[in-house]
Formats: structure tokens, C-alpha cells, sequence
């Protein structure tokens, strides 16, 4: 019998670019090989050959290779790195990046991607995207890119943003965003509870981001007296059963909650309100916490009550973590500017970092936690509302690019601004870093900016210095105009 022949038709003679990957089945590990094969496809005027790296024999390859991965899941990553080829730190998230003559064929170029765990791979992805494929617009260049060999991994633990969620337009694209900002938190406050909230948390999950749900614990609420037993007692019953009822079944990374600390009164009946509200989340945290023993609380705490009442949280229950706003000047004001603060005497940069450095000292330098500011809000006055139970992220593209448009001016101011005081910012977090707390978070708010329709250069700037403060400041507004963020839009 005649065996059938199939003709495969070239149309590029040159030498081609292939990937090899290590797993397509992790679904962080799968979005961080689509981020890759999006960005070097776009350089080729063929179709890239994708493969996974399991039963593979490169001894006659001919092609240059981008070899991507954990040590786990990508044979080969695992043997460049006992060849020394790639240096990957062993820390959460973190990665390694090394371009050089391939082991197995010197003719050939080899770029290779390794990540400590999943959520490294992508990270790393991102920075070769955003850092370096990012200037290479063409095959050519890509060829023809110096040798070079990197590692890094994050000097603050969570990295992310702090919403309102209704203000949330396309959840999918927001989370895409964020993963390519590296970060790994986003805090959403709603009134009620998202009807599709499972499926956003499964997104996030499947982009290394942890899902932290707030809601009040007597914030908004109005006739409330935290020194007194029989409200704590009626507020205590309504969180529990809130929470109870509402979010215990949700498969969420933790809760967080504002009681009522956003004014400028620091005491109450003689008593200090920081011992007030110790007292009382110590009561009601503890009593959440042994129903539901290993939760994760944040404790949204604004400084403006506390001032130098901070010393009165010493006895706070160490399973709640405090998360600070309005603790001084840059990076806690709403618009990035100097010499201005919402606490008297912390208007400057330096007084502002002494003031945090003190807060991450607290708790045996437990944790240093934080909402940063200075890039967009809700407008409160003009047409915040509160809400029932609703959909989240699912809106128009007509509706978010007008909501864009309406944005534009603000964000043309906060970029400036954040081009001109970043360096405030960089030598904040370096300084608070020298106490060395045991975690470190810090969720930017960033509400009703369109973020998932465009990345601003002053949000890319942020999540580059709470990657690593210590990056050099020149190559910082560098990383925050890379062409990268405007090409995946």
C-alpha cells in the first residue's frame, strides 16, 4: 500500500525562536507562558513552535530557545541549574533571568526564565517583558541581545491594591494587570457581598493574587460608643453573624475591616482611643478567631486618631495584623505632594518615615502594614452611594473607556507628581525596611481609575519600588514608561 505524503510548507528560511515550557496544566504556570509567548510571537513573522520540555532531547537543536519554568516542572531548568547557568534565590515568588551561547548548541542563543515556585515564573516573565523584551522590537535584536544573567525576589511580602469593588469594571483584565505589576494582594470592601465572588477569587488565585474581603466593624455606623460594653456586645454579635452567614463558606485569603478611627479625636470618656479599640477588636477578633481558628484579620487603622497613642496597641491580639492610613506625608496622601500630612507634625518626609518606623517596631516588629495613597479615589461627594448585593467586574468596554477619558486629567496630574517625589517613596520604604518586621504589606489604593484598561506610569513606578526599594532610582522611571504596559493594553 502507497503511504500518504503530507506537504509542509516553509515560508521563513531563518533561524526560528522555539519555547519550551515546563507544565501547561498549573493555571499560574499556564498564564505565565501565554504572557511570554504573547510578547516574542509578536516579534516573528511565523508561528512559534511551544512544546513542553518533558521527553525532550535538545542535542541537535536548531532553532534558539526560551526555556521557561520552575525547577519542578521543567527538567531543564533544573539541569541549567546545577550547570550554574541560572541562579534562582530560594524565596517565595522569586526568580531567575539568564541569556547566554546554548549548552547544547553554542551557535544558538538560549533565554531562560526560572521561578523558586509558580508565582516567581511569572513574576520573572514580567520583568523580561516589561525590562528587557521590551526594547527588543525585533527578531533581529532579539538575536542579537548582550549575554546576561539576573536574580530577584520581593523585599515586601504582599504587594497590591486596596478597592472599593463596585468600582471594579472588568475584574479578569484588572487581575491580568496586576500580575504583570507583580503584585500578589488585592483587598476589595463592599457594602454586600459580589454574587460572582467565587469565580473572581478563582481568577485571582490563577494569577497568584490572594483575595481579601472587607467589610465594617462599626464603620459607617452612627450612635456607636466603642468605650461602652453593651455596644461592643450588639456590634460583636453583628460581625459574627455577618460573617457567619455571609462570607465563612467563601474560599477568600482573609478579611479586613475598618471600625471607627477616621477622625481626628484621639480619646474618648478620659481613655485613649487606641485602648478603646484594642479592647474591643481583641474581644470581637478573638471570639471570630476561635470559631474560625487560623483567619486571616487586617485591621485597617487610621493614624489620625491614634497620633502617639500607638504605644496603647502593644497588647493587641498578634493573630490580627494592623494596617495603617493616614500616617503621615508620601506615600499616605491622596495626592503624592510635600510637605503635607493629615497629622500634625508629620508633614514632612522624614518625620513620616520616623512616625512608621516606630509603628513597625510595635509588636516585637511583628508586621508594617499599609494602605499607600496618591493615585485615584472614589468620588465621594459627586456620586458615591452604598449598595446591595451586586455583579462584579462585568461592565461595557464603551463604559469603562468613557470612565477613562473622564480620568485622564487626574491621572496627567498624579503621574507628574509621582515623577518628581518618587524618590521620597523609594527612601521610605528603604528606611522602614531597616526594622525588619516579620511581614509587610502594602495595598495601594487605587479606586475607579480604569486600572484594567491602562496601566498608569505612576502605579508601574509604585509596584517597581515596593518590589525592591533598593533599585536604582535612575532605572526606576525607566521600568515606569516601559512600552510593555502600553502595548498589552
Amino acid at each position: 500500500m502507497a503511504k500518504l505524503k503530507s506537504h509542509f510548507r516553509v515560508v521563513y528560511e531563518g533561524t526560528r525562536w522555539k519555547i519550551i515550557f515546563g507544565s501547561y496544566k498549573d493555571n499560574i504556570e499556564k498564564f505565565a507562558i501565554n504572557e511570554i509567548q504573547k510578547m516574542v510571537q509578536s516579534l516573528f513573522p511565523y508561528v512559534m513552535e511551544t512544546v513542553p520540555a518533558l521527553g525532550l532531547s535538545l542535542k541537535k537543536h536548531d532553532e534558539h530557545l526560551i526555556i521557561v519554568g520552575t525547577s519542578s516542572s521543567n527538567i531543564l531548568i533544573r539541569e541549567l541549574e546545577k550547570k550554574k547557568k541560572i541562579q534562582i534565590p530560594r524565596k517565595a515568588e522569586a526568580y531567575g533571568i539568564s541569556i547566554l551561547k546554548s549548552p547544547w548548541n553554542p551557535e544558538r542563543k538560549v533565554i531562560v526564565i526560572g521561578g523558586h515556585d509558580t508565582k516567581g515564573l511569572l513574576n520573572g516573565i514580567e520583568d523580561f517583558n516589561a525590562r528587557v523584551l521590551e526594547v527588543e522590537h525585533s527578531q533581529e535584536k532579539l538575536e542579537e541581545i548582550a549575554d546576561l544573567s539576573f536574580s530577584d525576589y520581593p523585599r515586601i511580602q504582599y504587594r497590591g491594591i486596596w478597592t472599593w469593588g463596585y468600582v471594579i469594571y472588568d475584574y479578569r483584565r484588572f487581575l491580568d494587570n496586576m500580575a504583570r505589576l507583580r503584585m500578589n494582594m488585592l483587598t476589595i470592601w463592599n457594602d454586600q457581598v459580589p454574587v460572582n465572588i467565587d469565580d473572581i477569587i478563582d481568577y485571582a488565585h490563577s494569577r497568584g493574587i490572594k483575595v481579601v474581603l472587607g467589610f465594617h466593624w462599626g464603620w459607617g455606623h452612627t450612635g456607636i460608643d466603642l468605650s461602652k460594653k453593651e455596644d461592643v456586645k450588639l456590634l460583636k454579635k453583628e460581625i459574627i453573624d455577618n460573617y457567619t452567614k455571609n462570607y465563612s463558606h467563601i474560599k477568600h485569603d482573609g478579611i479586613y475591616f475598618q471600625t471607627l478611627t477616621e477622625h481626628h479625636n484621639t480619646e474618648i470618656g478620659g481613655k485613649s482611643l487606641a485602648e478603646i479599640v484594642c479592647a474591643m477588636v481583641n474581644e470581637i477578633g478573638g471570639a471570630i478567631l476561635k470559631k474560625y481558628p487560623g483567619l486571616h484579620i487586617q485591621f485597617g487603622l487610621h493614624a489620625t486618631s491614634i497620633v502617639d497613642d500607638y504605644k496603647d496597641l502593644e497588647k493587641l491580639d498578634k493573630r490580627i495584623n494592623i494596617v495603617w492610613e493616614d500616617a503621615g506625608a508620601m506615600p499616605y496622601l491622596y495626592i503624592p505632594e510635600l510637605n503635607k500630612s493629615r497629622v500634625k507634625g508629620l508633614e514632612t518626609i522624614d518625620a513620616t518615615i520616623g512616625y512608621s518606623k516606630k509603628l513597625a517596631a510595635m509588636r516585637g516588629c511583628l508586621e508594617f502594614s499599609s494602605v499607600p495613597k496618591g493615585f485615584c479615589a472614589l468620588r465621594w461627594g459627586a456620586e458615591f452611594e452604598n449598595h446591595d448585593s451586586f455583579i462584579l467586574g462585568e461592565r461595557s468596554n464603551a463604559f469603562m473607556e468613557k470612565r477613562l477619558e473622564q480620568r485622564t486629567k487626574h491621572w496627567q496630574k498624579i503621574n507628574g507628581l509621582w515623577m518628581a517625589n518618587y524618590k521620597n517613596a523609594v527612601k521610605f520604604y528603604r528606611e522602614v525596611l531597616k526594622v525588619k518586621p516579620e511581614t509587610t504589606i502594602a495595598t495601594a489604593l487605587v479606586e475607579d481609575g480604569n486600572f484594567e484598561n491602562c496601566i498608569q506610569s505612576s502605579i508601574v513606578l509604585f509596584s517597581a519600588i515596593l518590589w525592591n526599594p533598593d533599585t536604582d532610582e535612575d532605572i526606576l522611571p525607566r521600568i515606569a514608561h516601559s512600552s510593555y504596559f502600553k502595548e498589552i493594553e
